[in-house]
């Protein structure tokens, strides 16, 4: 098996106030090592967070993000580990590599961070795992599996999961009783592990195999030296690119994809029309597994391609801030289309059964999606 990074190392607790506290695993999530630290003492995940921050209800929101209640130097007293070290486990040191204006410009979603759609204690989505890591001694969740980009287990080759196979339920290990264990669904009690291995996508996985080794180095983009955070700009426009092929293909856009080797047979369009972040990991897999093609080719292939297809520079949404000079450069070639006057709505019209459903499901999840904290 392949060794992965980890974006921290672990560390042992030197002498805790709670006795059965475990050891932090490397890469491991600071909300799964709480669930452990629970379990282990015999409790539930609430009733610890509640000894640390009283008067909080710390599952109803992401424990994984920064929270200004979310005091880490009483967590760290308590559990024998630095504070730093606690931060370290959060998404916020990978945010900042990210967004190096996050600090800034606080926003409560961040592109390339999976969100888990808080609205109390329930989730929109699930914390992502590898069914045979779950099989493993210390089953755990790995901060790596936060990240939009990580759709397959770098160890096992196979595509991670985020909802049990048995009850469809999101993976919320915060919700777990007692008795419970990590490498359970806190549903239905189904064993995670026994979920049927699914092919990585070899692209997606080539994506995120280049992504992880250049996290602390330049990038080349053609003959562009990138920082880190610029190169991740430039590729998240490209998926949001294809997010809109996935949709509604043009004649344009179908031209360019087949001259730049795109598949758009393997392009899954999300049934509920949202971002990229909020995609299924087999969704995921299929646009990043596009995407690296576009990288691949480099921006002068891109504007060349681009140019002769005539691509609107619509079908490019830039970020608001952050946007790196090369793509700056690259959408200044696309066609600017002239405005067209909007056709007045159609009322009256009979959708199809399966239209209103998707509808219907759509409102369901950004209702959720409301409380995201």
């Amino acid at each position: 098996m392949e060794t992965s990074y980890t974006w921290h190392s672990g560390a042992r607790c030197v002498d805790p106030r709670w006795p059965l506290t475990p050891t932090l695993l490397p890469d491991e999530l600071l909300s799964s090592w709480l669930v452990r630290t629970a379990l282990a003492h015999g409790c539930r995940p609430d009733t610890l967070t509640r000894v640390v921050w009283p008067g909080t209800r710390a599952w109803t929101c992401d424990l994984d993000r920064p929270h200004p209640w979310a005091n880490l130097a009483a967590l760290a007293s308590m559990a024998g580990l630095s504070a730093e070290m606690l931060l370290a486990t959060t998404l916020w040191p990978i945010v900042l590599m990210l967004h190096p204006n996050a600090a800034v410009h606080n926003s409560s979603w961040w592109p390339w961070i999976l969100p888990l759609g808080c609205r109390s204690r329930t989730r929109a989505g699930g914390l992502l795992c590898c069914p045979h890591c779950m099989a493993g001694p210390i089953p755990h969740y790995r901060q790596q599996y936060r990240l939009a980009w990580h759709t397959a287990c770098p160890w096992h080759h196979v595509l991670l999961i985020d909802r049990c196979t048995s009850c469809h339920s999101a993976i919320q290990p915060g919700r777990l009783g007692v008795d419970g264990k990590l490498s359970e669904c806190h549903h239905c009690g189904q064993s995670l592990d026994r979920a049927p291995p699914v092919p990585v996508v070899d692209t997606a996985l080539a994506f995120q195999n280049f992504v992880d080794a250049r996290r602390q180095s330049t990038i080349f983009y053609g003959q562009v030296a990138l920082s880190f955070s610029e190169w991740m700009c430039v590729a998240r426009v490209m998926v949001s690119y294809l997010e809109t092929v996935a949709r509604q293909p043009s004649a344009g856009s179908r031209l360019f994809c087949e001259r730049i080797g795109v598949d758009l047979a393997r392009l899954k369009s999300s049934s509920l029309g949202l971002p990229f972040e909020y995609a299924a990991p087999a969704e995921r897999a299929g646009l990043l597994g596009q995407a690296w093609v576009i990288m691949q080719a480099g921006p002068e292939r891109f504007v060349e391609l681009a140019t002769e297809t005539k691509l609107p520079v619509t079908a490019f949404p830039l970020p608001v801030t952050g946007v790196p000079e090369i793509l700056m450069q690259m959408v200044s070639v696309l066609s600017q289309h002239t405005r067209h006057k909007l056709a007045r709505p159609v009322f009256g019209r009979t959708r199809e059964p399966l239209e209103v459903w998707h509808m219907w499901h759509r409102l369901q999840r950004r209702t959720r999606r409301n409380g995201i904290s």
